[in-house]
């Protein structure tokens, strides 16, 4: 019988519009939907989706490190930006930690969203890659929100900045990774075809030419989680 080979990817597809589509859906519900419970629930409900969150990422790493697949072992290492933010993401949900919060807010909106709107992804529809990158991607935005919209965290003042410290602590970390190891994690040695980086110039510069939109970004995040005044 000859093997089966899943379709390929197209970015703006009818199925990459349908996923986007059912993770906007399942977000609204679950956001409005735990709004209306009680704190004690709230925080309860946020804990499973940590749960949940950490076993998928548990799940598609092993999958991805021992599995035959046609990517080198190099370019299978949890590093990549969001692989991080799924475990910052966990902490957030699960132990609210201030730090942890900011920067699962304010890096995945300003950053690991773009996964969503120029997915990084060979495999379409129906595959289990295409399904295990939306899910995934899709908890992202999910957490980010429940933590502000449902658990009522708010913004420390200069938290964006920090966030925005860290994220290039990360960049700079990683650069040496990926000369060592000849992959591409961060996206520091060349941009993703198609994706916003292209209009930047050429790697890594092309992330201090992004410092500026990438202030103004968080600095109008930061806006709608700032706290109350009393």
């Amino acid at each position: 019988m000859p093997e089966y080979s899943a379709p390929l990817f197209i970015r703006w597809s009818l199925s990459h519009w349908m996923a986007l589509g059912v993770v906007a859906l399942c977000a609204g519900v679950l956001l409005w939907g735990c709004r209306r419970l009680r704190m004690e629930k709230r925080v309860r409900i946020g804990k499973v989706l940590g749960a949940v969150f950490l076993l998928t990422f548990l799940i598609e790493t092993f999958g991805r490190i021992v599995r035959e697949h046609w990517e080198p072992w190099q370019d299978r290492l949890p590093l990549h930006f969001c692989s991080l933010m799924t475990l910052v993401c966990f902490i957030a949900l699960w132990y609210r930690k201030p730090w942890a919060c900011a920067v699962a807010y304010f890096g995945v909106l300003a950053a690991s969203i773009q996964g969503l709107i120029t997915p990084m992804l060979y495999e379409g529809f129906p595959s289990g890659a295409f399904f295990a990158f939306f899910v995934g991607h899709g908890l992202l935005l999910v957490s980010a929100l429940y933590i502000p919209v449902v658990l009522q965290w708010r913004a420390r003042p200069w938290d964006d900045m920090k966030t925005l410290a860290l994220c290039d602590a990360y960049l700079l970390l990683i650069i040496p990774v990926n000369i060592w190891l000849g992959t591409n994690y961060g996206f520091t040695r060349h941009a993703p075809p198609g994706t916003v980086l292209e209009y930047f110039g050429t790697a890594p510069w092309y992330f201090l030419t992004l410092q500026v939109p990438v202030l103004i970004v968080l600095r109008l995040l930061y806006l709608t989680v700032r706290p109350r005044e009393k």
